[in-house]
């Protein structure tokens, strides 16, 4: 048996799992990438709000998405300081965390391969409806008066079915 059978012969045997781990390794690495780029996504879509579930719920996962980012994560670092710091709860704060905010999602655009595609201006304009505002400020405002109402009474009277017939039948 010649040198080139021998190669022939390993090259055979070894191809199955070298095409096995390539793809594992192709596959890991979509995964990692749909999931910064799920939590890019939901940032760029809820970008108009200050806060929300889907908000926190996203860049809670920076850490461990971006973990091979330090760029995104240190951008990620300096944002939430800016988001627990008292001092900054006021226009000029709140302006400073918009931001902030602009340069951590352009930074994630990046870092998920838009580039140079989507830039900071993109990042900043969005679309919110005067109706959907309205919406959600009749909602809080129900909430608010709801509560202001539990508030001040003694609480809510329950009466189970019978009573009603039975008070019903006295009167």
């Amino acid at each position: 048996m010649e040198c080139r059978d021998i190669i022939s012969i390993i090259a055979i045997l070894l191809s199955p799992a070298i095409a096995v781990g390539v793809s594992m390794w192709i596959q890991t690495r979509r995964e990692k990438l749909q999931h910064k780029r799920f939590i890019f996504t939901k940032l760029m879509e809820t970008r108009h709000e200050i806060y929300s579930q889907e908000i926190v719920r996203a860049l809670n996962m920076i850490d461990v998405a971006f973990y091979d980012n330090s760029r995104v994560r240190e951008l990620w670092k300096e944002y939430l300081e800016m988001l627990n710091n008292k001092g900054l709860d006021n226009p000029q704060g709140w302006e400073q965390r918009k931001k902030k905010r602009l340069e951590l999602v352009q930074g994630m655009a990046k870092a998920v391969g838009y580039g140079k595609g989507i830039s900071h201006l993109d990042v900043d304009r969005f679309y919110l409806p005067v109706g959907l505002v309205e919406e959600r400020q009749r909602a809080e405002d129900i909430g608010k008066e709801l509560l202001r109402v539990l508030k001040e009474s003694h609480g809510i009277k329950v009466v189970q079915k019978e009573q009603l017939e039975t008070e019903g039948s006295q009167s």
